[in-house]
């Protein structure tokens, strides 16, 4: 390199760093906002749940914390709630009044191995309950479903884990107790659901004990009782796997109340 080469590398050099001095000056300056204040993307709400297999009503509205007597009038279906697979159902509970006798029905062609199955069901069903009732007349106020001589008694012996708190989005208690313990009906009722079909709760039993309340048994290793099923006070329902961890949940109109409050 010559003499007179050098001044020129020189202030050649001098220039790029000052150019970088000026690129990393204005990038600090910029002022982006913090994570925390960047607004959420938007989303859309369901409005409306497509049936699947071994969905009942009372489990779909447990999902999205509905009352299911509102579930069920939103879509004009009545007792015994009978519901099909493919079928699409309301979710949007707030508009009873405009939407009490409509039920959206999902096209038949496209449920052609199931429909067929599950409109035998139906159609046998009838027949079915009313022979029952007309036999057992009496069936339908036994007290096992909605007496009020009870009090409701702890499904599993055992130490509260993680207690109720909404903030948090616990809307129950996770009890924990011994491999394979026995979980019992904490009130007289009828089995209302009966599978793994929530996500999140593993095998999951729910009870309707009246027309306002119903308990949810989750985590369950074994289920022990079927869908309509009626069962009294500590009746055994389900089995425990190894880990010996239960999930409890008592739902008053639909909404998740504190069990602890109930338990005696």
């Amino acid at each position: 390199m010559t003499t007179k080469s050098a001044p020129l590398v020189s202030r050649f050099v001098s220039a790029l760093a000052l150019t970088a001095i000026i690129l990393v000056t204005g990038c600090s300056s910029h002022n982006a906002a913090p994570v925390s204040s960047r607004s959420a993307p938007p989303s859309d709400r369901i409005s409306v749940h497509q049936v699947e297999s071994g969905e009942t009503l009372y489990s779909i509205a447990w999902r999205y914390d509905l009352d299911f007597r509102k579930l069920a009038r939103a879509n004009g279906i009545r007792d015994p709630f009978v519901i099909s697979r493919g079928q699409l159902l309301l979710l949007d509970t707030s508009k009873i009044s405009n939407t009490a006798a409509k039920t959206v029905n999902k096209s038949v062609a496209k449920t052609k191995i199931a429909a067929p199955n599950v409109k035998s069901r139906v159609a046998a069903n009838p027949p079915a309950v009313t022979k029952n009732l007309a036999n057992k007349p009496k069936s339908t106020s036994s007290p096992v479903v909605y007496g009020t001589n009870w009090q409701w008694k702890w499904p599993i012996n055992g130490k509260i884990v993680e207690s109720y708190s909404l903030p948090k989005l616990h809307k129950g208690i996770k009890i924990k107790s011994v491999s394979r313990a026995a979980v019992r009906s904490s009130a007289p009722g009828i089995v209302v659901y009966a599978g793994e079909g929530l996500r999140g709760y593993g095998k999951l039993v729910i009870i309707k004990h009246s027309e306002i309340l119903l308990s949810a048994y989750a985590y369950n290793d074994q289920i022990m009782v079927r869908e309509g099923q009626r069962v009294r006070q500590t009746d055994i329902i389900s089995r425990l796997g190894s880990d010996g961890t239960m999930y409890f949940e008592i739902r008053k109109d639909g909404y998740p109340v504190d069990p602890e409050a109930y338990l005696k």
